[in-house]
């Protein structure tokens, strides 16, 4: 057995392989099934209504293909719950008489027959038909929430579309304008999925139309505009089959559509920054001022009247989470059509194929050919070690790049901070409630060292973005001036390109050593990974395929990242105001919560401590005052800096969300408040 064979890491590899195989297969037997057996069960009328959403849903599987699965799960559904309902009668029959008894009892009530009229063999029948009857209604139930389920996969894919339909717009009229041919033009878009995402891939099925079934480009493109579920795109494809078989010259209308669809994304925007501001207003009012207004007056009455400690936990504990999930969840809506497409192309290695022999995919291998895959195998683990070996040489840039690597250390000291702490031998349900400062300590402690890795990261990925435009102008600006690309591209390495100096000196080190200027500019976007930069790089190396004049195809790039950056700018200034509306109601209700403590909680105490005078001759006040013990108002107390915890974790996810998109980045504004609120308490 060769060493490759006996290492973990390649049996993981292999087993994960086979996985993949049996998936494959069972896919294609259930696929088989469908075909072969349950699309004659398809009604026509049906098939014919329902296509369209069929064909939406994806671009690699056909229509029909789609039906018959779909009937093939209401099937396998009904026939098990069939089966389930069946034997659980049956248990139910022979572990538990009782109530088969009870049940039988009901029949004969039901259907009027007297005590000896049911037989076993009647209640059998009546058992099996009404298993029958719930494996029916199951069936149907699935077969119709699986078309609910692909009507509702076809919407969310038009979406995807039409989101990423601009960019790829721009990318199209930046190849147009180079001179590549509008067939290439639609092989190129639909080549780079990872890039302009589901545009692409609808692209993709005209690209299909056009090599394997001999189709032209303009009935391809109405086919098309037919077939998805988008409905801009399908305009657009629309009106691209009527601009060439006019004979109009496609960069002019590509230029044309770019134009409008960059006034639409900043109409857009500003629609979305309005959405996003009264979002922002509802969560400040409905869930911190709001909690704030009720927890005061809870507060006042549970020391005066009545205890409300339980009223107050379930407003801590489960009002305020609940309320903030809720309102994250619509926030995730609201940026669903706002989220750009994952870009990731340049950045991945070729994937060599690891199939056992025997898999029954094409014919067996020979024993040189398995030999080149144990080889292969062997060179995967070796770049994975590699990558461990780099994150050790730069643990810096590995924590930028990956900050969930810090909680590798920081949970677990966490952990043993906490259980100092806590002391747990001695835990009780008091220090369980006293526990709020050193969870917080902890939470700060985890929180902070994450949001340092992340904010290092976010800083080089704003600096590799702010200077991928500059780049973009300084190849323009070279290219037409006469100089070629390679030349071009050592003068641009020349100049200060802020934080893509290193990865262009490296492409050019390149090219001097015999690259070719592709190659070059592809492996410097693998070294940098950046969508932005992996965007830019995409474009120019393939208007070289097209021509060596890509200073044009530069200068659009240029133009569209500007207006996104510009886009990107105008929004976080509008949500800066909400960021600090945020922060001074988290501080008012800190000041409130700290003044209850120090002034009204001390004045209780007092007025509960005399005997006789002061409020006691109020009537109905009295016996609150009386009830507000020592231990009654330290309850308060500790309660007062949970709830103040509770409200910095929920008000920081939603100023990370709201200011920057994203989750992680409220994490730093978590570590603020927190520290902030103990900080506080601590001082008071």
């Amino acid at each position: 057995m060769s060493d490759a064979e006996s290492d973990p890491l390649h049996s993981g590899l292999q087993f994960r392989s086979v996985l993949r195989s049996v998936r494959r297969r069972c896919r294609r037997v259930s696929d088989a099934i469908a075909l072969a057996w349950c699309r004659p069960l398809v009604p026509t009328r049906h098939r014919q209504r329902t296509q369209p959403q069929t064909a939406a849903i994806t671009a690699s599987e056909p229509p029909v293909l789609v039906a018959a699965r779909t009937v093939l799960y209401a099937l396998a559904g009904g026939v098990i719950g069939w089966i389930a309902t069946l034997t659980l009668a049956l248990s139910s029959y022979r572990f538990a008489p009782s109530v088969v008894a009870s049940l039988r009892a009901a029949i004969r009530t039901r259907l009027g027959i007297d005590a000896g009229g049911l037989s076993p063999v009647l209640f059998g029948v009546i058992v099996i038909a009404g298993s029958l009857l719930v494996g029916i209604g199951g069936g149907l139930g699935i077969y119709r929430l699986q078309w609910l389920r692909i009507k509702q996969r076809a919407i969310a894919r038009g979406r995807r579309i039409d989101r990423t339909l601009p960019r790829a717009v721009a990318f199209m009229y930046a190849l147009a304008r180079s001179g590549m041919p509008l067939p290439e033009v639609l092989r190129t878009v639909a080549a780079h999925e990872a890039v302009y995402g589901e545009t692409a891939d609808a692209i993709g099925v005209t690209v299909r139309e056009i090599d394997r079934f001999g189709v032209d480009v303009i009935s391809a493109l109405e086919a098309t505009s037919d077939r998805t579920p988008a409905t801009a795109f399908a305009e657009f494809t629309a009106d691209l089959a009527a601009a060439v078989d006019s004979g109009r010259p496609i960069d002019d209308y590509l230029k044309t559509q770019h134009a409008r669809y960059r006034e639409a994304a900043a109409d857009s925007h500003e629609g979305f920054l309005d959405r996003l501001s009264t979002a922002a207003e509802a969560y400040v009012t409905g869930l911190v001022v709001g909690p704030l207004f009720v927890v005061t007056a809870l507060t006042v009455v549970g020391l005066v009247v009545t205890e409300t400690i339980a009223l107050l936990r379930v407003i801590a504990f489960g009002c305020l989470p609940v309320g903030t999930v809720g309102f994250l969840v619509c926030l995730n809506r609201l940026f669903a059509n706002r989220r750009p497409p994952v870009e990731t192309h340049g950045t991945r290695r070729p994937q060599h194929p690891t199939a056992p022999p025997g898999d029954g995919v094409g014919p067996q291998p020979t024993d040189t050919e398995r030999e080149w895959c144990d080889q292969r195998a062997t060179l995967r683990i070796a770049d994975r070690l590699r990558g461990m070996r780099r994150w050790l040489r730069q643990p810096t840039a590995a924590l930028a790049a990956n900050p969930w690597l810090t909680l590798c250390v920081t949970l677990p000291l966490s952990v043993l901070w906490l259980a100092v702490a806590i002391e747990p031998p001695r835990l009780t349900p008091a220090a369980l409630a006293g526990a709020t400062q050193p969870l917080s300590i902890a939470i700060v402690g985890v929180c902070g060292t994450y949001a340092i890795a992340y904010e290092f990261g976010a800083a080089r990925r704003r600096r590799l973005a702010a200077a991928v435009p500059a780049f973009l102008d300084r190849l323009a600006g070279v290219n037409e001036a006469g100089l070629s690309v390679v030349d071009g591209l050592s003068r641009v390495a020349a100049g200060d390109l802020g934080a893509l100096s290193k990865p262009v000196a490296r492409a050019r080190r390149d090219v001097r050593w015999g690259a070719d200027v592709a190659s070059a500019l592809t492996r410097l976007a693998q070294r940098v990974r950046s969508p932005p930069v992996t965007g830019a790089i995409v474009l120019v190396t393939n208007a070289l395929t097209a021509s060596n004049r890509i200073g044009p195809v530069a200068a659009i790039a240029s133009a569209e990242l500007r207006a996104t950056r510009r886009l990107a700018r105008r929004r976080r200034r509008a949500m800066a105001a909400y960021l600090i509306v945020i922060y001074v109601a988290f501080l008012v209700f800190l000041g409130i919560v700290v003044a209850l403590s120090a002034s009204f909680i001390p004045a209780i105490e007092t007025v509960g401590g005399e005997p006789t005078g002061g409020m006691a001759a109020v009537g109905g006040v009295s016996p609150g005052i009386a009830s507000a013990g020592t231990d009654n108002i330290a309850a308060y107390e500790r309660l007062f800096a949970q709830i103040a915890a509770v409200q910095a974790v929920c008000s920081g996810l939603v100023a990370g969300r709201l200011g920057e998109g994203a989750l992680r980045a409220g994490v730093k504004h978590i570590a603020v408040l927190v520290a902030i609120a103990q900080l506080v308490f601590w001082i008071s």
